[in-house]
């Protein structure tokens, strides 16, 4: 089947070879790919040599596919040596490799880099029409045959019979004062500015059509390259304004991502505010309690002290009986045991101090031991203090030690 393109392209890139035969083809440009164009038992090589050697023009679809393909190579370095048309098309913006360069280098191209593929591959088949139409020696298009309507017109042969010969001869002088006549008739016409449509001269006419072909060409490349320099800012521009967005997202996460530290470091505080009140409130209470227990127990003390003595009877037989061991105050007991701490560092001065043990001892020598100390063993030291007072009895204890927080 007679064709005039040849499509020469990855079979990676199939999909956009099929758009862009059916593109060409819809225009009236015949299409010859493979594997679609060989027939069945040909040899492979031998039918794309056939065809790109009876081809116009190869269309070489250009991406990173056709970039690493040696077949693609072989088929653009047949194609040079057969002196036919190459039109790259470009699908993906890379550069070509070094040895595709070699021969598409100074040809035009074709950036079809955004969709649809059939607005680009539509405008391709103009100008493939166009080159189609170029004739031989204008510009980079090849030899080709002039369709028949462009075809220079033929001369038009003049049909007007000679002036018949005169009827009798004038002499001299009138023959010389008509070729005179016929000389400056001759130099004015000759001296006329010619159009291409009246002037009869073939190869002038021929001239003519053919820079008008190139005017067009021209004209056409202009446009194309107006039409990739408009994609190219409107692809700019996309591309500005989705920097644009991600920039806006980042910021956006950033605020929010500040926005919730702030926010868990303000409840940190907060908690942080309640236990302190719970502790300074249980201190509090602590300490009232003390003060309670403290004056009750001076009240106790003080009774004790002023019950009367028994008056002795007259006639009552005098007895030595035995007398216990008096127990000791309780706040002498008291005072004991907290200058006992004192030494030690372990007793609590003020109310205001975190750290120490305070003392409560009851007229049974119960003492209780309150307050927080660093480790364990201020703890059982504590203790062990109290217990060395005569009159202890026993000791309870109340401390906390920060290890058992945790």
């Amino acid at each position: 089947m007679a064709h005039t393109a040849f499509i020469s392209y990855s079979s990676k890139d199939k999909s956009a070879a099929d758009i862009l035969c059916a593109t060409l083809e819809a225009k009236g440009i015949a299409c010859w790919m493979a594997p679609r164009n060989i027939a069945y038992g040909a040899d492979y090589g031998e039918a794309i040599v056939d065809a790109i050697g009876t081809s116009q023009v190869l269309v070489l679809l250009f991406s990173s596919n056709a970039n690493a393909s040696p077949h693609i190579k072989r088929e653009v370095d047949r194609a040079v040596s057969k002196g036919i048309t190459i039109i790259p098309v470009r699908i993906e913006n890379i550069a070509p490799t070094r040895a595709l360069e070699y021969y598409i280098s100074p040809v035009h191209w074709l950036d079809a880099l955004t969709p649809p593929l059939e607005t680009h591959f539509s405008v391709l088949a103009d100008k493939i029409q166009t080159v189609l139409a170029t004739p031989a020696g204008q510009g980079e298009s090849v030899p080709i045959t002039r369709p028949p309507s462009q075809a220079p017109a033929a001369p038009v042969a003049s049909t007007s019979a000679p002036a018949p010969a005169a009827g009798r001869k004038l002499g001299r002088l009138p023959l010389i004062g008509g070729a005179v006549g016929a000389a400056a008739l001759g130099l004015l016409l000759w001296l006329q500015p010619w159009s291409a449509g009246t002037r009869p001269d073939p190869a002038h006419d021929g001239q003519v059509v053919r820079k008008q072909d190139v005017d067009e060409l021209n004209k056409a490349i202009t446009l194309l390259r107006e039409d990739q320099q408009r994609q190219q800012q409107e692809v700019a521009r996309r591309e500005q304004e989705r920097r644009l967005a991600e920039a806006k997202q980042l910021e956006e996460a950033k605020r929010l991502e500040e926005t919730k530290r702030a926010e868990e470091a303000r409840r940190a505080e907060e908690a942080r505010r309640v236990q302190e009140a719970k502790r300074l409130d249980e201190a509090r209470r602590l300490e009232e309690q003390r003060r309670i227990d403290e004056a009750r127990r001076l009240e106790q003390a003080r009774r004790a002290q002023v019950q009367p003595n028994p008056v002795p009877s007259s006639t009552a037989v005098a007895t030595v009986t035995p007398r216990s061991t008096p127990r000791p105050d309780p706040a002498s007991m008291k005072a004991l045991i907290e200058q006992k701490l004192r030494t030690k560092g372990l007793l609590k001065q003020s109310s205001a101090d975190r750290w120490g043990v305070t003392v409560d001892i009851e007229p049974s020598g119960v003492v209780t031991l309150t307050g927080v100390v660093h480790n364990r063993d201020e703890r059982g030291e504590s203790v062990r203090l109290a217990g060395e007072v005569p009159g202890v009895t026993e000791v309870r204890q109340k401390i906390n030690v920060p290890e058992s927080w945790k």
